[in-house]
């Protein structure tokens, strides 16, 4: 099931009483839910503003494959080896750099990727070397970015160049103490500090090796927020480079999406309804394109909702994929469902996933 946005008319709230349907903004976020009293400040409150409603055409899950387990790990290994012990980058460094680029850019090309994260994920705490764990968020984010660009039109080296930035933009990190990253409690303001010069520190690691520019601007600026509220030099909206832009998405999703000192992994559809959410941190072009590319719940996905209940998904939205239409397998109970039963999560908003697993779980 394909849903779209369709705009509905200025007003057509004004002699309702309750919600007539599920209305969301432009940004697909939900504003009320079908059958909700409409109080006169609400009234007032969206008779200016851009309402929308979902309209709904078939469309069978995409044909997906995981990311290759064995080439991730090569790519992991390879970063590593290359620049785990170092305080000087060269462009000999970055020269071999570019064989994992080219192998991350050759298996996105003209395919639909998911990161398995549940069968990738291992005991990074079990690596003596901190910086390992850098690496492995940096293939990540890579991949992440990679997708991102190219919904966005990237093509040849202007996607490599992302690539590589990508690559190296928390490079700055293995001069942080590693008991300031994996600090499980709050940082005090000296460590805070000290974990706001890595992107300084990135830079100034790659600026004798010959680095592009972009590059450069990319590892210094991927902290930096469409707000302006980033750092290290608060720049804002189109001053940030849109490289820095689309990885400072991924970023932030890989870092949600992963097991920290302090807390959990996230969910994936958590951390993507959290990065719609803030809305104000990032390009409104890049978190769409980010989305786009960003596949969920691949073919054969076997999810858990909140309920209880256990299905398969069959179609995904384009616009809203955290609430995919899902086949019933097994009911609250545990009882195998034998006919066909459907939930769609665009319309029961009151249910959600919290596990997926995968059939064929093959890399």
């Amino acid at each position: 099931m394909n849903l779209v946005l369709e705009k509905l008319p200025q007003g057509f709230l004004f002699f309702e009483k309750q919600a007539p349907m599920d209305l969301f903004d432009a940004r697909g976020l939900l504003l009320l839910t079908r059958g909700q009293l409409v109080t006169e400040w609400i009234r007032e409150r969206l008779a200016s503003s851009e309402v929308y409603t979902l309209k709904s055409e078939v469309k069978t899950v995409t044909h997906t494959k995981s990311f290759p387990k064995d080439l991730y790990w090569d790519i992991v290994g390879s970063l590593w080896s290359i620049y785990h012990d170092v305080g000087l980058i060269t462009s000999e460094q970055i020269s071999k750099t570019m064989v994992s680029i080219e192998w991350i850019i050759n298996e996105i090309k003209d395919k639909c990727i998911y990161i398995d994260t549940n069968s990738l994920r291992v005991d990074l705490a079990s690596f003596k070397e901190h910086d390992y764990c850098t690496f492995v968020h940096a293939v990540n984010v890579a991949i992440l970015s990679a997708l991102t660009a190219r919904e966005l039109g990237y093509k040849g080296q202007r996607l490599r160049y992302l690539t590589m930035g990508a690559i190296l933009h928390d490079i700055g990190k293995i001069k942080v103490p590693y008991e300031i990253l994996n600090k499980p409690g709050p940082l005090s303001k000296s460590e805070f500090y000290i974990i706001q010069q890595h992107p300084l520190e990135g830079e100034a690691m790659l600026r004798n090796a010959e680095v592009l520019p972009s590059i450069l601007n990319t590892v210094r600026q991927h902290h930096e927020r469409w707000s302006g509220n980033g750092y290290p030099n608060g720049l804002s909206g189109s001053r940030i480079h849109l490289d820095a832009q689309i990885i400072a998405v991924a970023d932030v999703y890989d870092a949600l999406t992963a097991d920290r000192p302090y807390r959990k992994a996230l969910p994936p559809y958590h951390a993507l309804e959290m990065i719609l959410a803030m809305e104000k941190d990032f390009n409104p072009m890049v978190i769409q394109a980010f989305r786009k590319s960003l596949n969920l719940y691949p073919k054969d996905s076997l999810v858990t909702l909140n309920t209880g209940e256990r299905g398969l998904v069959v179609a995904v939205p384009t616009s809203f994929p955290t609430r995919p239409l899902v086949r019933l397998l097994f009911d609250r109970n545990g009882k195998y469902v034998d006919k066909d039963t459907y939930i769609d999560l665009m319309c029961e908003l009151t249910s959600f996933i919290i596990e997926t697993s995968f059939r064929n779980s093959k890399a």
